[in-house]
């Protein structure tokens, strides 16, 4: 390709992500077109249908959120890593219109099965460490997401298992007038 190519390239992407999360897959072409500072038909040279673009932007999305899900999986301390990878979720729904909008699309994308495998690895790790409350399952924790984009430290804290609590008492006999 190109290196204008390239460039137009990465500004429509990067036009279409900043536009689709703001106002979710409903924003028009000529919108992301527009903003990226390209015409309409640079767009659609490119993708050739807005479903084409928006699988496009919500990959790029996915192949960040795989990242996020490895460098969690690498954390020695499975509850931080655990908590990470959530947070980071919660993050991304709420500030992306398009994830929210597009929860069934993603299931189609090859990311989305890597993206899960992680998610139920770093329950199990941290479920049997103790970190982590034992009586839900990976999709029943994950479904408390929408919750967690408006109190992340709310959601985590009544996900902790009894490790994780223990982890955050004080020592014994540190209190107060000791």
């Amino acid at each position: 390709m190109r290196a204008d190519a390239q460039r137009n390239l990465d500004r429509v992407l990067g036009a279409a992500l900043a536009c689709f999360a703001e106002g979710g897959i409903d924003v028009s072409v000529d919108e992301v077109a527009r903003r990226a500072g390209v015409g309409h038909g640079t767009v659609f040279r490119r993708f050739p249908t807005k479903e084409a673009l928006i699988d496009a932007v919500l990959g790029k999305e996915l192949d960040r959120m795989v990242l996020l899900a490895q460098a969690a999986l690498a954390d020695e301390d499975v509850w931080d890593g655990f908590a990470a990878f959530f947070g980071a979720v919660a993050e991304g729904y709420a500030r992306n219109r398009a994830l929210v909008e597009s929860k069934e699309r993603c299931k189609e994308l090859p990311q989305m099965r890597v993206i899960q495998d992680a998610a139920h690895e770093l329950v199990r790790r941290a479920q049997e460490a103790g970190a982590l409350r034992p009586d839900l399952s990976a999709d029943e924790i994950f479904e408390l997401v929408p919750a967690a984009s408006r109190f992340p430290g709310v959601i985590l804290d009544g996900l902790r298992g009894k490790a994780g609590v223990d982890r955050l008492r004080p020592e014994a006999g540190a209190g107060v007038g000791r």
